[in-house]
């Protein structure tokens, strides 16, 4: 018995998810390496430490995005997630720009509506999750997930070819949350949440049509501080007088489709000018120049291909233009372009393309890069790579 036809879903949901902050696991990770960094208040600034552990249950539906889904799924989907958190309430920290956000580490455990075939997927991952509205007793949050997945039955050519929302053991999680807490002892708060869940490999190897969950969970959540929490107002970032030349290069590899086992390699440069606005977001415009080996065979239609014909290198070459906007979480930039192809050979599948990551500095002007490069929203590879910045103009507006 299928459970509901939501093909038609597919743009809706699929497809952002597949780019949305896969990037983002080294953004995250990198919240609590903010924290040794955190300069420490005077006698009369309010620092309080409020540590959590949650336990939800999760039922719900596997969103049949790609046809063949639609025959094997015929069951609800089920999991629970167990989460460790810390809310950190110290005015002289770059939370408290954010309304002092929770941040942890979480394990998630769930089915995918059919456990013959797609068995069932394991998580670990770290989480940021901000306020939307809180008192002492109640808060409203929305919540952001990105680690590690592992499933445990991938395709298999010869055991499992049924498959084809998984190809590794390995995969990244990404979890989307909208939570509601209320404090009913000194120790204890009755929790509720919906999820929206994704994984898949990022177009590391094909098969990857990746699967979404939707579900609704319901738990507990247990605070080691018994003191209600604090209702501190968030800080307003100072503005700043500061502009910033980003230069950088970045190197990935993917398969460009389950018809053509070949991985290719994928590289890009960039140079991004950035007007910081404050301490908490800046904007900027940019160039990229980007090498891609894949182009040729994943923009093309597969009916359309030929498997005889020969590419030359200058097909692996585009050319855009974007704009890109940043925020910053103490040191750590997670930043989002939105570009435009200005120059090709072989016609992309849309003129639009996305490019979301995350930056953290390994020496004062040298910053490591981890992102994905996408073609519209489907992730086309994931990079990796080292930048190079050059600022002026450091003085804070009065």
């Amino acid at each position: 018995m299928k459970i509901l036809n939501f093909y038609y879903f597919r743009q809706k949901y699929d497809l952002p998810l597949k780019i949305l902050l896969l990037l983002n696991i080294a953004l995250i990770a990198s919240c609590f390496c903010c924290y040794a960094q955190t300069p420490n208040p005077d006698n009369t600034t309010s620092k309080v430490d409020h540590t959590y552990i949650t336990a939800r249950y999760m039922g719900g539906l596997v969103i049949p995005h790609h046809k063949t889904m639609l025959y094997f799924i015929d069951d609800f989907a089920s999991g629970f997630e167990i989460n460790y958190g810390l809310r950190k309430f110290d005015r002289n920290s770059w939370q408290a720009f954010f309304n002092y956000p929770e941040i942890g580490i979480g394990f998630y455990h769930g089915t995918f509506g059919n456990k013959e075939i797609y068995g069932t997927g394991y998580a670990i991952f770290p989480y940021i999750q901000y306020n939307v509205f809180r008192t002492q007793r109640l808060s409203i949050n929305n919540k952001v997930s990105m680690g590690l997945g592992y499933a445990s039955k991938p395709f298999d050519l010869q055991d499992n070819s049924y498959n084809m929302i998984f190809s590794t053991h390995l995969n990244i999680y990404i979890g989307l949350g909208l939570s509601v807490d209320y404090r009913i002892s000194d120790r204890i708060s009755a929790s509720m949440s919906g999820d929206l869940t994704h994984m898949s490999n990022g177009a590391a190897k094909k098969p990857n049509h990746g699967v979404n969950v939707v579900s609704v969970g319901l738990g507990t959540k247990y605070h080691f501080n018994k003191n209600l929490t604090p209702t501190i107002n968030k800080t307003q970032p100072n503005k700043l007088k500061e502009r910033e030349l980003l230069i950088v290069g970045s190197i990935g590899r993917s398969q460009s489709s389950i018809y053509n086992p070949n991985k290719f390699w994928n590289s890009s440069i960039n140079v991004n000018y950035i007007w910081h606005l404050n301490e908490k977001r800046g904007i900027g415009i940019g160039l990229d120049q980007i090498y891609s080996e894949a182009i040729p065979y994943a923009w093309e239609e597969v009916e359309n291909i030929n498997e005889l014909q020969s590419f030359s290198t200058k097909d692996c070459f585009v050319t855009g233009v974007f704009a890109s906007y940043n925020v910053y979480l103490g040191k750590m930039n997670l930043f989002t372009n939105l570009g435009l192809y200005i120059k090709h050979n072989v016609s992309p599948p849309q003129p639009i393309y996305p490019r979301l990551g995350v930056r953290y500095p390994i020496l004062p002007n040298l910053i490591g890069n981890f992102s994905v490069k996408a073609s519209f929203f489907r992730s086309e590879f994931i990079e990796f790579g080292l930048g190079y910045r050059l600022k002026y103009s450091k003085q804070k507006k009065s």
